[in-house]
């Protein structure tokens, strides 16, 4: 299993309502006990990523490999959205998970080979 290894990004958790909740009279709420692990989806916020270019102008993986958008770009032709990989998370260690969207992002004007500020979801596998 693959290990995301681009570590630049904070991160917001989202759990799931795991529980059917059914309402009584008087304002009353029961919520059953979920039947399965909850199924937590991560996103991970970039706020730069970059092309990077040889001598001869072709595009590389191996410069800057942290915030290579083209290294990150080839992670995720290879996983796309159904293989599971490894997200390290600070505090919470490797999580397996595999991609909730496709990977989506829009390169700035300067035509330098800036990204803009984009995000990754990616959903917890129990």
């Amino acid at each position: 299993m693959e290990t995301f290894d681009f570590p630049l990004f904070t991160w917001t958790t989202r759990y799931p309502e795991s529980s059917t909740k059914v309402k009584f009279g008087r304002g009353y709420e029961f919520a059953s006990k979920p039947k399965g692990p909850d199924q937590v989806t991560y996103i991970l916020h970039f706020k730069t990523m970059k092309f990077f270019t040889n001598a001869a102008g072709a595009v590389v993986t191996t410069t800057h490999p942290k915030i290579n958008i083209a290294r990150l770009e080839a992670f995720y032709n290879r996983v796309q959205m159904w293989e599971k990989f490894l997200l390290p998370i600070p505090g919470k260690g490797n999580i397996t998970v595999r991609f909730a969207k496709p990977l989506e992002y829009k390169v700035a004007e300067d035509g330098q080979g800036t990204v803009d500020s984009f995000q990754l979801e990616c959903l917890s596998q129990p």
